[in-house]
């Protein structure tokens, strides 16, 4: 028994692994409507309605390009999560606003989602990431 008891544990730990990465989902996030190649598309995924655009589950940077990128998020749980995008054009880290608070820099929400004086609530904008992965496409405003 002591000669399969190591073996037992190893198989047990492969299976616990491979269970674990066959949960994890690759979001792919394709951002369309870029006017310029300045500065970086910032990407923010949000897991809660109660987190949405103060605290992001994951965020991702691609050095903005003419026209549109693609970047991938992976490690996601299969879930529901909402997606906000703009293009930081400066570089500063943050989405630009002019006095009375509308953003001066390109941004999107995914499904496209715009709210009415402000940005669109979780529900709007969330989309359904299955165990297999998903693409969303945010055009940007």
């Amino acid at each position: 028994m002591k000669h399969y008891f190591p073996s037992i544990i190893f198989a047990a730990l492969a299976m616990a692994s491979v269970t674990g990465i066959a949960q994890a989902a690759e979001l792919t996030v394709e951002v369309t409507g870029l006017k310029s190649a300045k500065g970086k598309v910032m990407v923010a995924v949000y897991d809660k309605s109660e987190n949405f655009m103060k605290q992001p589950y994951k965020v991702a940077a691609v050095d903005a390009q003419a026209d549109k990128v693609k970047l991938m998020i992976a490690g996601l749980p299969a879930g529901d999560y909402a997606l906000s995008v703009f293009q930081d054009e400066n570089s500063n880290g943050k989405l630009d606003s002019n006095p009375l608070g509308m953003p001066v820099e390109p941004y999107g929400f995914s499904n496209d989602a715009a709210g009415n004086y402000g940005p669109p609530s979780f529900v709007q904008a969330l989309v359904q990431v299955p165990d297999v992965g998903k693409l969303v496409s945010i055009k940007l405003r």
